[in-house]
């Protein structure tokens, strides 16, 4: 059983550091990556309802049942309207796709892209009080993880998780400096045809990182940076929420 939660532990980091990062489609060389991980990550979603698949079917056949506890039931609401957001993501980023599948919709559509934003920054916010409605479970978690039944620290764990996360931020690092996103990928066809008219009759100019459209909506694309607002973002929520439930359980044992 441990070993099946550290599997979900380090899945569901994974995905949250993945999903923050495609918030700035400018990370790493851009749409590309934005693109496939954007893919990707909704393979791991679904890995993710398999690996609580027992919860979900049971929760499933009870949600109408007075039996079931309160917390379950917000849990379960929360995690729906989790799937049909992300659902929206995907369904609109296929669409307004210019990598992966820039034949389906073809043409420029503000329209979807508003929307695949709106139901982005909707999915962030989901997505934080989902891990503060799990946050004493993810606490409880890593305490096993990181000390014995004792209350002895596990000394290989804990050296473990240092280097993983020496290794993370070192390659975030070097992929920030070594990776630069395409500014083409980013621009209308009509941009893209007038740029191009323009170079034929003056020499392109050596392009800068903050150059690109948009830039105020999505601000710095260094991964660190775009991880540690989001989670920022993140922390805000957990505190809120973590407060107004445990109010909420407080009244609950005052009235009992």
């Amino acid at each position: 059983m441990l070993k099946r939660n550290i599997v979900k532990i380090i899945l569901d980091v994974s995905l949250a550091i993945t999903f923050v990062l495609l918030m700035n489609p400018r990370v790493f060389n851009g749409l590309p990556f934005h693109e496939v991980a954007g893919i990707v990550i909704g393979g791991a979603v679904l890995i993710h309802i398999g690996l609580n698949y027992q919860w979900v079917i049971h929760t499933t056949k009870n949600i109408f049942n007075r039996s079931l506890s309160g917390r379950a039931r917000f849990s379960f609401l929360l995690n729906v309207f989790l799937l049909l957001s992300m659902s929206a993501i995907i369904v609109t980023g296929i669409l307004i796709s210019k990598v992966v599948f820039p034949h389906v919709a073809g043409g420029e559509n503000h329209a979807l892209r508003e929307i695949h934003d709106v139901f982005s920054k909707v999915t962030l916010a989901l997505v934080g009080v989902h891990i503060a409605w799990h946050w004493q479970w993810i606490i409880g978690m890593c305490k096993k993880m990181f000390k014995t039944k004792e209350g002895n620290w596990r000394k290989g764990a804990l050296a473990t998780t240092v280097f993983v996360f020496a290794l993370f931020i070192g390659s975030m690092q070097w992929l920030a400096v070594n990776v630069q996103p395409n500014e083409k990928a980013f621009q209308p066809k009509f941009e893209n045809s007038v740029a191009q008219a323009d170079r034929m009759i003056a020499p392109p100019e050596k392009f800068h990182e903050g150059e690109f459209p948009h830039k105020e909506r999505h601000g710095s694309s260094h991964p660190l940076l775009v991880i540690f607002n989001h989670f920022s973002f993140w922390a805000v929520i957990i505190i809120f929420v973590y407060y107004i439930e445990k109010r909420i359980r407080n009244r609950r044992k005052l009235s009992m």
